[in-house]
């Protein structure tokens, strides 16, 4: 289940980027600029389809990640599947990834040119959509199962 939350999580998270990429017209592809930065490299061209296929995979990967992390503290009692909890480890979770994005683009030799702060803003409140979606689909699943019990 972890993975399936991850997955469907990180796609909302990417849809929420898009999304306010459009609504303040800047170029925050989370893909694009993470396939455009991974090779770290001065020169940067664009990237080809195996650099994109990486790129993907390692934001859904961390998603993944991400969401094993929420199931592991459900599981261990640490957090309870509330709108608080998953409020709470989105803000965590958005802190650790414009903390990584920060660093990133600050040792990258070539970063692309977007306006970072509105970049980190949008990073920071996706990942508080993942945390959402990923409280959403684990209640699903629990009351699914509690119904197959019964």
């Amino acid at each position: 289940m972890p993975i399936f939350a991850g997955v469907a999580g990180t796609l909302v998270m990417t849809c929420f980027t898009r999304f306010m990429s459009h609504i303040l017209k800047k170029p925050f592809y989370v893909v694009v600029i993470l396939a455009t930065m991974l090779p770290f490299k001065r020169n940067v061209s664009a990237p080809n389809v195996s650099v994109y296929i990486m790129a993907t995979s390692l934001h859904y990967f961390i998603g993944v990640v991400f969401s094993y992390l929420y199931f592991w503290q459900l599981i261990e009692g640490l957090i309870i599947n509330d709108a608080l909890c998953a409020l709470l480890y989105g803000v965590i979770i958005g802190s650790i990834a414009v903390i990584g994005w920060r660093l990133f683009f600050y040792f990258h030799p070539n970063p692309p040119p977007i306006e970072l702060i509105p970049y980190l803003f949008t990073i920071w409140f996706g990942h508080i959509t993942l945390s959402i979606t990923f409280a959403v689909i684990f209640t699903i699943y629990a009351s699914y199962t509690m119904s197959e019990a019964v």
